[in-house]
């Protein structure tokens, strides 16, 4: 995932994102170089219209947290044309080139395990991996807790 970037493309893309998070959620563009690109702060319930391409990645972040959030149940969201967004869906029938229409991108929170949970909730009361050598927890905890420190961190 450290090599995701956007790549050249002719195959528009037209996507609401929406937010049903009770959260305030950042859209986010990952450029040509890889860079994250602040698109939209989106409230919760709260949508944006926008036009991209197919081969340009985007994700959600939790804007207080800087956690990753799903967009269509994935961590990194590609979008897709109209026709092949229609064609999942009715295999049956066929659409005009020309057809266009807005493609939902839902962004939901994923679901974690109580472990990992409980990880997320400690590092958001630590603010440096160094912290958690002054708590007294087993080792494979104090790593783990020291990496989604280190992620977060990255993330901002």
């Amino acid at each position: 995932m450290d090599n995701l970037h956007s790549e050249r493309s002719n195959e528009k893309a037209f996507v609401r994102f929406v937010n049903l998070t009770e959260r305030t959620i950042e859209i986010v563009w990952i450029n040509f170089t890889g860079s994250y690109v602040s698109y939209q702060l989106l409230e919760k319930g709260r949508f944006v219209d926008v036009n991209t391409y197919k081969k340009h990645p985007w994700i959600a972040i939790d804007h207080h947290t800087r956690d990753r959030l799903h967009i269509d149940k994935k961590f990194v969201y590609f979008p897709k044309t109209t026709r092949e967004y229609l064609r999942e869906r009715r295999p049956d029938r066929e659409f005009p080139m020309e057809f266009e229409r807005r493609i939902p991108a839902i962004v939901t929170i994923p679901v974690f395990s109580l472990r990992h949970t409980c990880l997320l909730g400690v590092r958001n009361m630590l603010r440096r991996p160094e912290d958690v050598d002054f708590l007294e927890l087993p080792k494979k905890i104090e790593c783990d807790l020291k990496q989604v420190i280190i992620q977060r961190n990255k993330e901002m």
